[in-house]
């Protein structure tokens, strides 16, 4: 086992790691990312980004180069288990512009491996495929680092100033202290797979409310549709059986929806996550800080989790 050191240590590089990483490495903070997958890489997820998080790609220096390799969206449908159905666009009628008129959806692994080589160069050093297994703490309960284990089972003991948990849903670092806490109510499961050859796919997302369920549908670039659907956690075990025949049976169960996938085709097995419901008793210990779905989870009907793991890179 051997120490190093650094001013400040992320445990990981999604949106959240990577936009706290970019705003401290700008302003020469040493600052080490350790990233347990490697990039690029899948990641389940809606991948739709409000205009607001135009502003903070801009801001990185990426917005020109995200942008072409996605799809801007105008706005949100919203329909109800009944059909009716409500439309919303970005740009308000009554005059209010934000820093863009548009949305944008684009698959995560174009989206987090621009952002996270991004940190890289504003001088971020950047680790991945490590697992950080524990948190360092004083005899005054301080966090002062990790203990990371490699594949070939070497330890590493990683010492910082201070600690940023940017490690997602199952945070390591908010159960090690203790923050972590799942709520009993609602607790939903997620279905996420890409597909070609969906009809009707506009510049719109769309967000379809039923009464076993919801889904996301928007295209997200290069004739890529991205579906997100989320179940109530009491059907998992149904579920894990077959995860992809359960979501192409569900949406062909639905006759607004069977039509249009009636000849599309999956480009991978659909993939879950979850149960949400996952928040953080709070956001900090001292030592140490969660960022993003490590600090309060956002559920997917928001539509607002890059955006939110963005900006609170932004203020951390």
């Amino acid at each position: 086992m051997h120490t190093e050191r650094a001013d400040v240590l992320i445990v990981g590089g999604g949106p959240a790691g990577a936009s706290t990483a970019f705003q401290l490495a700008r302003h020469g903070v040493r600052v080490r990312v350790l990233e347990r997958s490697g990039f690029p890489r899948a990641k389940p997820c809606a991948e739709c980004l409000s205009p607001q998080a135009s502003r903070i790609l801009s801001e990185m220096g990426l917005l020109g180069e995200l942008e072409p390799r996605g799809a801007l969206l105008r706005g949100m449908i919203v329909r109800s288990p009944d059909g009716t159905s409500a439309k919303g666009d970005y740009a308000a009628s009554h005059g209010f512009r934000a820093f863009r008129d548009r949305g944008l959806a684009i698959r995560r692994e174009l989206l987090d491996d621009v952002l996270l080589r991004r940190a890289r160069e504003a001088g971020a050093r950047i680790n991945e495929r490590v697992r950080v297994a524990d948190v360092l703490r004083d005899a005054r309960d301080v966090v002062r680092g990790v203990r990371t284990l490699a594949a070939n089972g070497s330890a590493e003991e990683v010492r910082a100033r201070i600690i940023i948990g940017a490690d997602g849903l199952r945070s390591v670092i908010a159960r090690r202290l203790g923050l972590a806490r799942t709520a009993t109510w609602p607790r939903r499961i997620s279905l996420v797979a890409h597909y070609r050859g969906v009809l009707d796919v506009s510049d719109y997302g769309e967000m379809h409310v039923e009464r076993d369920g919801f889904v996301g549908i928007a295209d997200v670039g290069d004739g890529v549709t991205t579906v997100a659907a989320v179940f109530p956690a009491r059907r998992a075990r149904e579920i894990s059986g077959d995860r992809s025949g359960f979501l192409d049976r569900w949406l062909a169960s639905k006759p607004h929806l069977a039509g249009r996938f009636v000849r599309a085709t999956r480009d991978a097995h659909a993939v879950a996550v979850g149960p949400f419901a996952s928040h953080a008793r709070r956001a900090w210990h001292p030592g140490a800080l969660l960022v993003g779905d490590a600090a309060d989870f956002f559920d997917p009907f928001t539509g607002e989790g890059i955006y939110s793991a963005l900006r609170g890179g932004e203020l951390a």
